[in-house]
């Protein structure tokens, strides 16, 4: 039984020095393999080419800012007529065009002419009451001078004579006010412009007030804008700007910047004068373009030079080290971007050379290789 035994134990001992052995010899390969990777020189590792840039620091930017507006004509009303009536004749279409003075419409004025022949009827009674007046009035003076007739009865005929000369008045001022009336019954255009809406038709009884055509003026156009105060100083009177309108481009001068400041939205109001009404119209929105100063001092760089950064900050990579160009990871923060190039401030200096594409591919610490045309650039 102890001879049985001794070749198993035998067998054991020759499987664990085995292992051993295999076990040293493995970590010393390992070893052996990174002592060399240590101990590899940087002039060994391939550089990665790299396209650069230098930073420029300034103290302030400027971005952008659209204005939005509405085109609007200088005249714009609705016309309607002072009394109520019938309407009886349209004398104009939608889309007409019509110049100051012109009949537009016009209402029955049958009662109107009745009333104006009750009138001329009741001013010749007036006027017979009038001269019979003047008749008594005369007699009765010379009445008195013969001192045939009280002086009281003289006062008596000449009130009466007032009296006729009062009610011829009032009657010709009402007549004078019918006439009046009458004119007004044919509405008429107030300045040069165009019909842009028609609210009745012939036939049609109308209030007074109702609106019955609207006209818009055809002089020059006007762009209202409500402008921010602090962008509002860049428009001065008699500036001349550039209104979009669609796609076209149209010129214009400022001609108003109101004193008051909207309560709603603290904007302040301005007008521009279009030089032509060619291809616009009221109603038409607007776009003013003008600039919002920042006061603060950064660098602006391309968005390819920003890679991710720690808590939602950006990095740029920066070369240090000219003999053996190096990159190090400076963080910074994203102030504007316009999709194309981005306002940052960090820690940057002004003449760094930075990486300004491919930072994706790159990493701190690596050593990257500077194609001349950029060297010199930088010097």
């Amino acid at each position: 039984m102890t001879a049985s035994a001794s070749p198993s134990e035998g067998g054991k001992l020759t499987l664990i020095v085995s292992i051993v052995g295999f076990t040293a010899a493995l970590v010393v390969l390992l070893m052996t393999a990174g002592l060399g990777n240590a101990t590899q020189s940087p002039e060994a590792r391939v550089p990665v080419a790299v396209s650069t840039s230098t930073v420029s620091i300034q103290s302030g930017f400027e971005t952008p800012v659209n204005v939005f507006g509405l085109i609007e004509s200088p005249k714009a009303t609705t016309l309607s007529f002072d009394v109520a009536g019938q309407v009886t004749a349209l004398f104009v279409e939608e889309g007409d065009v019509v110049s100051q003075g012109d009949k537009l419409a016009r209402q029955d004025v049958t009662r109107l002419n009745a009333r104006q022949r009750e009138l001329q009827a009741s001013l010749e009674r007036a006027n017979a009451d009038l001269a019979l007046a003047k008749v008594n009035s005369d007699r009765t003076t010379s009445l008195v001078e013969k001192k045939l007739e009280s002086a009281q009865r003289l006062d008596e005929v000449r009130a009466s004579l007032n009296v006729a000369k009062a009610r011829v008045s009032e009657i010709e001022a009402a007549l004078h006010s019918l006439d009046v009336e009458i004119e007004k019954t044919t509405l008429v255009s107030p300045f040069d412009g165009v019909v842009n809406r028609r609210f009745f038709d012939e036939g049609s009884v109308v209030n007074a007030g109702s609106p019955v055509f609207g006209i818009t003026g055809i002089e020059n156009y006007q762009a209202r804008f409500a402008v921010p105060a602090d962008v509002v100083e860049q428009f001065d009177i008699n500036e001349p700007v550039l209104v979009k309108v669609g796609d076209v481009d149209v010129a214009g001068t400022v001609t108003q910047r109101l004193p008051v400041r909207n309560v709603q939205t603290r904007t302040i109001d301005i007008l521009i004068t279009l030089n032509s009404n060619e291809r616009v119209r009221p109603g038409d929105m607007a776009i003013l373009s003008g600039f919002r100063s920042h006061s603060e001092t950064g660098a602006w760089l391309p968005i390819n030079a920003l890679s991710n950064g720690l808590r939602g900050l950006w990095r740029v990579f920066v070369l240090t080290n000219q003999q053996t160009p190096t990159l190090e990871a400076r963080v910074v923060e994203v102030v504007y971007t316009d999709g194309n190039k981005a306002f940052v401030r960090g820690a940057l200096k002004d003449g760094d050379m930075y990486v300004n594409e491919g930072t994706h591919k790159l990493a701190p610490g690596q050593m990257v290789s500077v194609p001349s045309q950029h060297q010199a650039g930088a010097r």
